[in-house]
């Protein structure tokens, strides 16, 4: 398979982007199993839910720039095999 700079670089990003998210989104479990007020409990609970839609919406977006990869792959393959130019996956 064979990506362009500018797509692997939007990745990494989106990658980056998932991860600190999951790492917020521990964060917030672990101040909620040691939460002593529901005030407390209602923010890391909210907390805990934009961390995790933000997850969501790194995966989808990175979801959708492989699909276009291997779309744009598809169609670039030829008899010989893939053409050559960009990063190699």
């Amino acid at each position: 398979m064979i990506i362009d700079r500018e797509t692997f670089t939007e990745l990494a990003v989106h990658l980056k982007l998932a991860s600190d998210a999951i790492l917020k989104t521990a964060h917030h479990l672990a101040a909620l199993s040691s939460a002593g007020t529901p005030a407390t409990e209602d923010a890391e609970w909210a907390g805990t839910i934009e961390s995790m839609m933000s997850i969501n919406n790194q995966i989808t977006i990175m979801e959708r720039l492989l699909r276009a990869v291997m779309d744009a792959n598809r169609t670039d393959e030829s008899p010989s095999g893939p053409k050559g130019g960009p990063l190699p996956c």
